[in-house]
């Protein structure tokens, strides 16, 4: 099978760590033909035997105006690779290919209700938007998605057969440590990880305010925030004003922008994860926190019930008062926290999948999309 892997669209987060796993795959199979299109801007985030794998080639994507010029480009590229199959990890693809198309969604605010409190003029550029994305998933000749939940919105959002959409369950990502070393971490701390790149669906700005709760609860408790948004970022620094606010900015700290192999130490470093989002469609969160046994705090919507079964305390996700006072069970309650590990084992183990075996399902399917079989099973 000749495969062009198109990773163009990615900007961050966990869609990258997907494309990382995937192209690590790719280097050590001999079975496949392939070549890969990445973001110059994600280049820091290639682990460096894939940055000298001659395969993948890394283009410019700056400003709104590149999309043409990778239209154009992806197209060329396409037409002298020849491939059986495109695979756009996470789309919409900023290109339709002639070839048949594979395209991954992790787009929740798709299928999730906005935010009603956005002003009128931002609402009807979204909807316009969303309108021209839709349009393209419609396009690809078949889509990729991590959860029942989002195949079945999904396919109601675009008006389309299920049949279209394939499912394969997230794994924990290959390239992170088993057993990393772990951060230097004050004795007696409780540190509360949160690995999420800034998108407004992630809801960090709550941070801040459950932070204050914590301390108005329980003042005498030595408690940390530690986030993954640049030092330097606009995120982290209105994150911070809002934590100076509240009196509790030295309950917040970042751990800056973390590398996949890195990662795993930021994992082991902590007493607990939280995650607040609002929405999601595909987080490495969860697994990455049953596999680190780690105590996990998130929201209580449909895909986290879907993701996490009873391996997570579920929080009101906009209830500052509420969420301080779980994670306060959490930080005194080592049986509650220890049960929560447990769950989280058997999770793993229940709903996602190998590293293997997810790189099986993907090739199965990439190899089926190929043939044009009508009904596509991962399985």
């Amino acid at each position: 099978m000749r495969l062009l892997i198109d990773c163009m669209p990615l900007t961050g987060g966990g869609g990258v760590q997907v494309a990382i796993a995937f192209l690590n795959n790719l280097h050590y199979c001999s079975d496949v033909a392939w070549q890969a299109v990445v973001p110059e801007k994600i280049k820091t985030a290639i682990p460096a035997h894939l940055k000298s794998d001659l395969r993948l080639l890394f283009l410019r994507k700056s400003v709104q105006a590149d999309r043409l010029w990778l239209s154009v480009k992806l197209t060329s590229l396409e037409k002298a690779f020849a491939p059986d199959v495109v695979f756009t990890v996470f789309g919409p693809a900023y290109f339709h290919a002639r070839a048949p198309h594979v395209v991954g969604f992790a787009l929740p605010n798709l299928i999730y209700a906005r935010d009603s409190t956005v002003a009128s003029p931002t609402r009807q550029l979204e909807h316009i938007l969303d309108l021209l994305r839709c349009t393209s998933f419609r396009k690809a000749d078949h889509l990729v998605v991590e959860t029942q939940t989002v195949q079945d919105r999904l396919a109601k959002r675009l008006a389309i057969d299920a049949a279209r959409i394939s499912v394969i369950a997230n794994s924990v990502n290959p390239l992170l440590e088993a057993n990393p070393g772990q951060l230097k971490t004050k004795a007696n701390k409780f540190s509360i990880l949160v690995p999420s790149a800034h998108y407004r669906h992630k809801n960090l700005e709550i941070i801040p305010f459950v932070a204050a709760e914590m301390k108005r609860i329980d003042p005498k408790l030595d408690f940390e925030f530690k986030l993954t948004l640049g030092s330097d970022s606009a995120p982290w620094r209105l994150i911070g004003a809002s934590a100076e606010n509240q009196g509790v900015r030295d309950n917040l700290t970042t751990l800056g922008v973390v590398p996949i192999v890195e990662l795993g130490r930021a994992y082991a470093s902590c007493s607990a994860v939280y995650l607040p989002t609002l929405r999601e469609a595909s987080t490495a969160v969860y697994p990455e926190s049953f596999h680190f046994k780690r105590p996990l705090v998130t929201s209580d919507l449909d895909f986290a019930r879907e993701l996490c079964g009873d391996a997570a305390a579920f929080v009101p996700p906009l209830d500052a008062a509420a969420t301080a006072g779980i994670l306060l069970k959490v930080a005194h309650r080592p049986e509650y926290a220890s049960q929560l590990v447990e769950a989280g084992k058997k999770q793993l183990d229940n709903t996602y999948l190998s590293a293997s075996e997810k790189f099986v399902q993907q090739l199965n399917l990439l190899y089926a999309v190929a043939r044009g079989k009508q009904k596509i099973s991962a399985a």
